[in-house]
């Protein structure tokens, strides 16, 4: 169980830090592939307040558009505009209305959900017939480095090893869950960021600004010391270059909402000319 009181105190550091440098690394493979989607989208939802970037695209590319974004609170990281909303929510409990929005963009958000399945049978149910999704989650590899250091870190000092990130999900179960909500056309594109640092100190500040920490219930309530980081920067993989080198793995995934215009598989039966046709 997510302790959700937890959560929004996450949240609303990462928003009053207006800490965007990795969020907007992810925005640009979001900006990528609306690029080359030709469709004008009037009604706009963003899950998840995660950098200024997303929202200045969005107001030149689709300037008559109305913006809204959903978050666990309701400051904001972006500077004021007229044609954006943003409104408090609980993504676990949000109820949808159906046939909303006709572009939904989630970016490093439904990983903080009690189940993803269920929230993006809700996005699905939201978007307009047409209506397009893109998102990115983190994926299984994602700061692997970091999480073989921690789990070093925890056995030395320890004797055991805490739970220090939030539970990731498999390719082949998010496209399961895209078919399973009728989205169609659904990819998953795997991607990778690589980053480096002169201070091990700055790598932690950046992981820590995504809200990846663990934050389920049985935590460990109790604040690390100087002696876990100095041995978690003695643990971690040593300096290239003079650098810490960091590495994020995640997901890009997308899907559209059935629509008539779109194009069909045939049935079989229907095929005029046989492959045979075409292989002699």
């Amino acid at each position: 169980m997510i302790n959700k009181k937890y959560l929004k105190n996450l949240r609303c550091k990462e928003i009053n830090n207006k800490n965007d440098f990795i969020f907007d690394l992810y925005n640009d493979r979001i900006i990528d592939s609306l690029d080359i989607v030709a469709l004008n989208f009037k009604n706009i939802l963003i899950l998840g307040d995660h950098g200024v970037k997303i929202y200045k695209y969005i107001k030149k590319r689709f300037n008559k558009s109305q913006l809204t974004i959903y978050d666990y609170n309701d400051e904001s990281s972006y500077l004021n505009t007229k044609n954006i909303k943003k409104t408090r929510i609980d993504l676990d409990l949000w109820s949808p209305r159906k046939n909303q929005f006709d572009l939904i963009i989630s970016n490093f958000f439904l990983n903080i959900s009690e189940s993803i399945e269920k929230i993006l049978s809700k996005i699905s149910e939201s978007l307009l017939p047409n209506g397009f999704f893109l998102g990115t989650l983190p994926s299984p590899d994602n700061f692997n480095s970091l999480k073989s250091a921690m789990i070093e870190t925890d056995i030395k000092l320890y004797g055991g090893v805490y739970n220090r990130f939030n539970r990731t999900i498999d390719l082949q179960i998010i496209i399961d869950i895209l078919k399973k909500n009728n989205f169609k056309i659904p990819l998953v594109d795997s991607n990778q960021i690589h980053l480096e640092y002169k201070k091990f100190d700055k790598l932690l500040h950046d992981v820590r600004s995504m809200n990846l920490s663990y934050y389920q219930k049985d935590k460990k309530n109790t604040f690390e010391k100087k002696k876990y980081f100095n041995q978690l920067e003695f643990n971690y993989n040593k300096k290239e270059n003079d650098n810490f080198k960091l590495t994020s793995n995640f997901y890009l995934i997308s899907g559209w909402k059935e629509h008539y215009s779109q194009q069909k598989p045939m049935q079989p039966g229907e095929a005029k000319n046989k492959l045979k046709d075409y292989l002699d």
